[in-house]
Parts: C-alpha cells; sequence; structure tokens
C-alpha cells in the first residue's frame, strides 16, 4: 500500500480482522517529530490561550475596580470558566457528529484504521484528528492555569482528570485507536457548561446587583427567593444545580457506562487484537479511571450539591 498509509506488523497470522495501518492525515500526531509535535502544541494551546487572555482583560476593565484588586477572584476565574463553556460545546458538538458518522460503521473501523477503512470514514477520521488536538490544546492550556491558580479552580482530582486525559489524548491519537470511544468520551463534556452558569450565578450573588432579582422574576421564582441578590442568585443555582446533575448522568454516567461496556465487550470478543497490547490497556486503563472519577463525581453531587441554594446561607 502507498500513500499516507503504512502497514503495522500482525500480531498473529490467524487474526481474522483487517491489517491495522498507519494513517498520515492532514492533522495526524506523529510522536516521532518531536519539532513538529511541540509547535502543533502550541498551535493549538494558543488557540485557547489568546482568548482566554483577551476575556479576562474584559473581566479586569470592566470589574477590576480601581486599585486593580477589587473581586479578584472574579477576574482571575471568570477567564477559565468562559473557555471551558466554550470548549465543551465546540469538543461536545463534534463529539455527536463524530458518533453519528461512524454509528453503521463497521466494527473494526470503530477501533482502529485498517486496510479496509473506507474513504469517507477516513474524512471522519481527519475531524476526529484535528478534534483531539483541539481538545489536548485545551487541556494543556487549562491544566496550566489550574496550577497556577491552585485550588480556585480546582483540586486534586480536577489536576488527575486533566492528567490522565492528555495521556489518553496523546496515546490514542499517535496509535489510531478508539476512534469510535473518543466520541462518547467528548460527549461527556456537555455537562461542563453548567458548571460555568452556576460559577457566575453564585459570583452574582456575592454582589449588588439587582440584576438576579430580575432573572428570578421572569423564571417564576416568589417569595424568599425574590427578598435579595443573595437569595434570587441562590434559588436559581439551586435549580441549575439540578439540571447539572441530570445531564451529567445522562452523558458521563449512562452514555459514558455505555461506551465502556460496548468497548470492554469487544476487547473481551478479541476484536482489538491488531491493536498492540501497551496503548490498548493503557487507554482502557485511563478510561475506566475516568469512569471511576465521574462515579466519585457523581456521589458528591447526590449527597451533597442539591443540598445548595434555595435560600440558605450555607454553601
Amino acid at each position: 500500500r502507498t500513500g499516507p498509509f503504512k502497514r503495522f506488523a500482525m500480531p498473529s497470522a490467524k487474526s481474522v480482522l483487517p491489517a491495522r495501518i498507519r494513517y498520515d492525515g492532514p492533522y495526524s500526531m506523529d510522536l516521532g517529530n518531536p519539532a513538529q509535535f511541540s509547535l502543533c502544541l502550541l498551535r493549538y494551546a494558543m488557540l485557547w490561550e489568546v482568548p482566554r487572555y483577551l476575556s479576562g482583560a474584559f473581566f479586569r476593565r470592566r470589574w477590576g475596580g480601581k486599585d486593580g484588586k477589587a473581586n479578584e477572584e472574579f477576574t482571575s476565574c471568570a477567564p477559565s470558566y468562559v473557555m471551558s463553556f466554550i470548549h465543551a460545546f465546540v469538543v461536545g458538538g463534534l463529539g455527536i457528529w463524530v458518533m453519528t458518522g461512524l454509528w453503521a460503521s463497521p466494527l473494526h473501523d470503530k477501533f482502529f484504521i485498517n486496510d479496509a477503512t473506507p474513504p469517507e470514514t477516513l474524512k471522519i477520521v481527519d475531524v476526529i484528528e484535528r478534534t483531539n488536538w483541539v481538545f489536548f490544546g485545551y487541556m494543556m492550556d487549562d491544566l496550566a492555569h489550574v496550577l497556577a491558580r491552585y485550588p480556585k479552580l480546582g483540586k486534586m482530582d480536577m489536576v488527575a482528570h486533566h492528567l490522565v486525559f492528555i495521556v489518553c489524548s496523546i496515546l490514542a491519537g499517535y496509535a489510531q485507536i478508539f476512534v469510535f470511544p473518543f466520541s462518547w468520551l467528548l460527549i461527556g463534556e456537555l455537562s461542563t457548561p453548567l458548571l460555568t452558569v452556576k460559577w457566575f450565578l453564585r459570583q452574582s450573588g456575592l454582589g449588588t446587583s439587582k440584576r438576579p432579582i430580575a432573572w428570578a422574576k421572569a423564571l417564576g421564582f416568589k417569595g424568599k427567593a425574590l427578598e435579595s441578590t443573595y437569595e434570587a442568585a441562590s434559588a436559581i443555582e439551586y435549580k441549575v444545580s439540578e439540571i447539572f446533575v441530570f445531564v451529567f448522568f445522562v452523558v458521563r454516567v449512562c452514555a459514558y457506562g455505555a461506551g465502556l461496556t460496548h468497548l470492554l465487550r469487544h476487547l473481551l470478543l478479541g476484536d482489538m487484537a491488531n491493536v498492540p497490547p501497551w496503548p490498548r490497556y493503557t487507554v482502557i486503563g485511563i478510561i475506566l479511571a475516568g469512569a471511576a472519577l465521574n462515579g466519585h463525581w457523581f456521589k458528591i453531587m447526590i449527597t451533597k450539591a442539591l443540598g445548595l441554594g434555595g435560600g440558605s446561607k450555607k454553601k
């Protein structure tokens, strides 16, 4: 085979699976070329860092105060929440598109690039590989900010989340494996925008603006929720928390769990025998760790998050 494809050695001569190949597309990740890899990482990290910086300048100018220190926590953290909101919609939407495109594909095309992969599927692979760079660039950029402002933007569970999925992005991207699982992993990000809404509501409740009261009235809240800015913001946040828990359950428990079950089933059936063992089991181990982290977060939500708001002074 010529062109952008390179044949990998088969793990077994008795395998009935199509031969795994290397597809050198326009956005393929190549660890064998450190300079190109570093340049691509810088480019996609800047894709998120530049608008983060610009939004930070906006927040500092609008809410920074004359001495530049007023509302320091808000102005320093708000850009990260804005970027998180945008990133979630971008990659989550692409995840839905990828899942739709690969839904009816042959089983082996869902797990690795092979010599039977049709051209129309390779076009989807191009989108997947570019999306992986977008995701990878965001994770690296956001991790730097999480560490720089630790623990304001997240604690060790968030650091662990970013680290394991950075490794997963590199391994799966370079080995060009688990293309279909990538879709449901991305769809899990669709729960994130509600966290951003919750954070901004919480911040608005700490201010003096009467806008949260107007929002609460427009949403049909009555009684105590309209007594103060804090009560109005807390009441709305409580309802957003309920929606968030439901969305999280759908995308990070149900969808993630169904995808993981599908993945493990075909692993046990030997449908990934042509994928080298070390990236295969490393990535699956990371995905299992992600499932455990999702379970940990969901437990916290059930036991604590639904007790927020509704007029209580305890946050």
